[in-house]
């Protein structure tokens, strides 16, 4: 018995294909052309149907960081985001970027969000949008010689000079009333300034809540005082509104069954 071939005999719609089935020695080169158009079609369609699919899932957001991927509070984070975007059924790629080049990208449309940003960001970035609740809290230290004259509060600042590093906006609008200021380009070049007396204090922003960046390096020299404890947000562009409140309501449940404080326990002051 000869082996058998399927031919196509008319294409109108995926719910009107008719074949015929003949013998493979009666397929002729007309045959085999038509066959050849039937598979082509088809391949179509179905590429066409995954084109779609992906339009409606959403093409994955483009985020951006101030904080190195490779920080405990980033692989932290990142299981966080992991969850997040899996239930909106979003995808997402996180990049990161210093602060102040991180925000010009968010601006300009480089990146659809910036997930390390404190609330007052808005200031920066009226047009922003904050994903709730918050992710992470965020401590500000003034670090300094001093053991004596310590401040308390943003407002004690006015007394003294300081520096901090280039990008940080929520320094920056909080210190506008200090007269004596200095911008630096890290954490460490902020710091040796204070270590040196070139200004009084150092300000910079902590994960955590007693340690101050690169402690174990200045603390026989230098000493830390809290001045502010603030939440830390994700924030997306004004495009991005629908996925905003998206990832709102996911994050809030992750937030209700206990996910994200487990998850971000170590960085993290529950509401």
């Amino acid at each position: 018995m000869p082996s058998m071939c399927w031919r196509a005999l008319s294409v109108q719609g995926l719910d009107a294909v008719r074949v015929q089935r003949l013998p493979c020695q009666r397929v002729v080169a007309g045959d085999v052309q038509e066959v050849e158009m039937f598979k082509f079609w088809w391949i179509a369609v179905l590429a066409s149907l995954g084109c779609a699919a992906a339009w409606a899932q959403g093409a994955p957001l483009k985020l951006v960081t101030i904080l190195a991927l490779d920080r405990p509070i980033m692989v932290a984070e990142r299981t966080v985001l992991d969850a997040a975007f899996a239930r909106v059924g979003l995808g997402f790629g996180l990049e990161y970027n210093p602060a102040e080049r991180a925000l010009i990208g968010f601006k300009d449309g480089s990146f659809d969000g910036d997930v390390n940003r404190i609330g007052s960001f808005y200031q920066s970035y009226p047009q922003a949008i904050r994903v709730e609740p918050h992710i992470q809290n965020t401590y500000f230290y003034a670090i300094g010689i001093s053991t004596t004259a310590k401040p308390a509060a943003w407002a004690d600042l006015t007394r003294y000079s300081i520096a901090y590093v280039r990008g940080f906006k929520g320094i920056e609008i909080r210190t506008a009333a200090v007269p004596g200021r200095e911008v630096t380009d890290s954490d460490e070049s902020c710091l040796r300034m204070a270590a040196a007396r070139r200004v009084d204090w150092c300000i910079l922003p902590a994960e955590r809540k007693g340690a101050w960046p690169l402690q174990a390096q200045y603390a026989d020299r230098l000493t830390g005082v809290l001045i502010d404890n603030v939440k830390v947000y994700i924030w997306l562009g004004p495009q991005h509104a629908d996925t905003a409140q998206r990832l709102t309501r996911a994050l809030r449940d992750m937030e209700k069954s206990g996910e994200l404080q487990k998850a971000m326990a170590l960085f993290r002051q529950a509401d």
